[in-house]
């Protein structure tokens, strides 16, 4: 296979992937190259298409643009502008990152993914907790914008400063990468789990206690088909579920805080004591009883098969995407976290099938702090949760709103799309025409758009009159209007 056919198998990767059908992967190196069966070439040159990115960073958003450059706006302290500066200064031109080349047979690394942290996802300006990562076209991982006070960069001695993209040496090919709040995963080719960052005592790295966190990436597990995050922990899909066994089928790891509060129980089976080690979730290992043979694979990829496709979570809840679009939620009620009644606490931290609306199966779920975006299967977007700390977008104005969504219900002013992702107490769609639309601004209710999450240019910046922006167009470049 030729490198342009894996840059467009990992292409995969960079948040278009949808949930349908595929044909089994037939050896683990298949696992990564065959992956651009399917996926259209999107690396064309000159282009502006730009898409957002899903991450847990507070205060900053980004997107890749088609031939793999980064593009970063709002905050940017921290060197998370990643052009080599400490500074940018949040009104000034959104700023665009390239990866080093060095080593890559075309002498141009892209970007195909990324991932981002802010402790619990609101601490945007402290270093020692915030950063960025990126997945390249061939497989590796690059960080910037932190340091290494909680292990965030998972690079020592790198010569490269920490203002600019370095690579994060982990063995093999990396097929994906994710984050929790705080916690950077990263699974290879071959199936292996590797983690870093900041345990916040919570046991969110996995390696093995509640305060466990290395320098470097760990290799947490081996024979891993796929994973997801939440805000606090870490799920592994390990191959088909097989009866007592519990190695195999969904693990989960992290912080499972009391009776319902904040995210509930993240095994999906009300367990209320956090785990510093990979354990497996009964409840979700149902789900997982064939098509997970292969490893390495990207969830929700045209060669994922199994049972589950899509494992998220947000600070009041946890999400999982079944084979056939089911939307399965648990969590906490009372903070608007489970998209359903309540059923009492024990009901609450179990996955429950959810409606979108009638005929409507779920395709993409992206996660804010405190609020749930879902695209479903008719491209529009359902959300629920909390408004009154994040001020989302009225489903019907568009409107910034501070009311409660309790069910999932259609931001009918968005329209269709075809990608949806959340940052922080912010959001991001693209439009088939290429058009980003955002909204929010605000950091833990409050900030009055500080950051210039939400702007109207690449260049220009909206002025920070309002608590929170409800859903507004960002100019491509080239096509600029002067700021409202």
């Amino acid at each position: 296979m030729t490198h342009r056919r894996i840059r467009r198998a990992l292409a995969a990767v960079a948040g278009l992937a949808v949930v349908v059908p595929a044909v089994a992967v037939g050896t683990t190196t298949a696992a990564y190259t065959d992956r651009a069966e399917a996926v259209t070439e999107v690396f064309r040159s000159p282009t502006t298409r730009f898409v957002p990115q899903q991450t847990f960073l507070a205060g900053t958003a980004t997107a890749l643009q088609d031939d793999g450059t980064v593009a970063v706006w709002g905050y940017r302290g921290g060197g998370l502008a990643g052009t080599g500066v400490a500074s940018v200064d949040s009104a000034a031109p959104v700023s665009l990152v390239t990866l080093p080349s060095d080593g890559h047979p075309d002498g141009a690394r892209r970007a195909v993914k990324l991932a981002g942290v802010s402790l619990d996802n609101y601490f945007a300006a402290d270093a020692a907790y915030t950063g960025l990562a990126a997945l390249s076209d061939d497989g590796r991982v690059y960080t910037w914008g932190g340091n290494q006070a909680a292990h965030v960069m998972g690079r020592t001695g790198s010569a490269v400063p920490f203002t600019k993209p370095g690579q994060v040496a982990i063995p093999g090919t990396v097929v994906d990468l994710v984050s929790s709040a705080s916690v950077f995963m990263a699974l290879t080719s071959t199936g292996d789990l590797y983690t870093w960052g900041y345990p916040q005592g919570r046991g969110v790295t996995g390696q093995g206690s509640l305060t466990a966190s290395s320098a470097a990436p760990a290799r947490i597990l081996t024979g891993v088909h796929s994973i997801g995050a939440g805000v606090w922990n870490g799920w592994a899909v390990r191959g088909n579920t097989v009866p007592g066994d519990p190695s195999t089928g969904v693990l989960w790891w992290g912080w499972a805080n009391g009776a319902g509060a904040y995210a509930g129980s993240p095994s999906g089976d009300d367990v209320r004591v956090s785990h510093g080690t990979p354990t497996q979730s009964v409840a979700l290992s149902q789900h997982t009883t064939s098509g997970c043979e292969a490893v390495g694979v990207v969830a929700g990829s045209p060669q994922d098969t199994c049972g589950i496709r899509s494992l998220t979570g947000h600070y009041y809840g946890s999400q999982a995407v079944l084979a056939d679009g089911t939307l399965l939620t648990w969590g906490n009620y009372l903070e608007w976290g489970t998209a359903r009644a309540d059923g009492g606490v024990v009901a609450n931290n179990r996955p429950t099938a959810v409606t979108l609306a009638p005929g409507v199966t779920a395709v993409q779920v992206a996660a804010t702090e405190d609020y749930v975006l879902v695209r479903g299967s008719d491209s529009l977007v359902y959300v629920w949760g909390r408004y009154s700390y994040a001020w989302g977008p009225h489903p019907t104005t568009g409107a910034t709103s501070a009311a409660n969504i309790r069910v999932p219900t259609r931001i009918s002013a968005l329209g269709p799309v075809e990608h949806v992702v959340g940052f922080g107490y912010s959001g991001a769609a693209l439009r088939g025409d290429g058009t980003i639309v955002l909204w929010g601004g605000t950091t833990q209710g409050g900030s009055h758009n500080t950051f210039h999450l939400v702007r109207d240019g690449f260049a220009s910046a909206r002025p920070t009159t309002a608590t929170s922006h409800g859903l507004t167009e960002l100019v491509m470049p080239g096509t600029e209007r002067a700021a409202a």
